[in-house]
């Protein structure tokens, strides 16, 4: 089940980034940091299980990122990494001042799937330049910057919605 995290979900969140982290996977996140951002993350759970992490990180120039996305090597090929980052999506969405998403991935099939398309990494400076200077990659970096533009999904969801207005009224 998808679901927003709680607080008491920080050391789960930070094992799964522990074990993506060490070899460059994905960027490392401190306990605290994670703590201080948990209203950021989503996790899937299972059986009283965090099995999938992924968080939203909100701020440049009406972007969002798609970010910590990890889920428990155990159960990949499940389609939990795909209903978190559907997740995120609708999460996005419901911010007026969010009409893109991106993500700096080795995942690529998965987002190509739901609809990102492949951009050039110097389209997200304020990301080059700040979160990556953390990276163990920041020299050489292998990920592939991806994007979804939001705003065909919101007017369909406007769309929607005119049209159920019109059917119950």
């Amino acid at each position: 089940m998808l679901r927003e995290a709680k607080i008491e979900d920080a050391h789960a969140i930070q094992n799964l980034i522990c074990f993506y982290s060490e070899d460059g996977k994905m960027l490392f996140r401190s306990l605290a940091e994670i703590e201080q951002n948990i209203a950021d993350f989503m996790v899937y759970e299972k059986q009283d299980e965090v099995i999938g992490i992924c968080s939203l990180k909100f701020g440049w120039d009406k972007l969002v990122e798609i970010r910590s996305l990890g889920v428990d090597p155990r159960h990949h090929r499940q389609g939990i990494a795909t209903e978190m980052v559907q997740g995120s999506i609708e999460r996005a969405l419901l911010k007026d001042d969010c009409d893109t998403a991106f993500v700096l991935t080795y995942a690529v099939p998965l987002f190509t799937k739901l609809g990102f398309e492949i951009v050039d990494k110097m389209q997200l400076p304020q990301k080059v330049w700040n979160d990556c200077q953390a990276c163990l990659h920041k020299d050489n970096c292998d990920e592939t910057a991806m994007s979804l533009s939001l705003l065909p999904l919101k007017k369909q969801r406007v769309l929607l919605k005119n049209s159920e207005e019109v059917l119950y009224s």
